[in-house]
């Protein structure tokens, strides 16, 4: 009896420190605004080099068509160009490109920092996880929660990229 008491309070113990870290599913309404990249994982074909380039911001708008629309405005040789991505929510947290690409996003507690996940679904299956907060401020509890999440979805290097100013497009006219 004693052995199925301590085991009851010990299950009871780890639910509610398990409850602290849970994940929150983002809706497109709390996603609005500006994110940094504070850490990202993956193992996607990039080179080398480019994976460690700085980074700009970027922000979640909606767009004309009232859709969520991801947006970063990107230095090339030719200047600044916007990039742009239309997302489709399918589910809480989960949003669609028009490639039929799916995207998960869960809001760590207090809802300055969320996990963002991809994983293709094509012949050579790659994956990418991103740590984005509102500030670049960093928050050792984030971090230490994006850790775990590398490693259980069996990636091994994060990387800490570097931060650029957005540049400005052009105005239209």
């Amino acid at each position: 009896m004693w052995l199925l008491l301590l085991t009851v309070g010990l299950s009871l113990l780890s639910a509610v420190r398990a409850q602290k870290f849970l994940l929150t599913p983002a809706s497109s309404r709390e996603l609005l605004g500006d994110w940094h990249i504070v850490r990202w994982a993956g193992d996607m074909p990039i080179p080398e080099e480019k994976k460690t380039h700085p980074l700009p911001p970027f922000s979640f708008v909606r767009n004309q068509l009232r859709k969520l629309e991801f947006r970063m405005n990107l230095r090339k040789p030719i200047g600044c160009i916007q990039f742009r991505l239309p997302l489709d929510v399918s589910s809480p947290g989960t949003f669609q490109t028009w490639w039929k690409h799916t995207i998960s996003v869960h809001f760590l507690p207090g809802k300055d920092h969320a996990i963002a996940y991809f994983k293709s679904k094509t012949q050579q299956t790659y994956q990418m996880m991103m740590l984005m907060g509102r500030t670049l401020e960093e928050d050792p509890e984030a971090l230490r929660i994006f850790e775990k999440f590398v490693k259980d979805k069996g990636l091994n290097k994060i990387i800490a990229p570097s931060h650029l100013e957005a540049c400005e497009l052009p105005r239209e006219s």
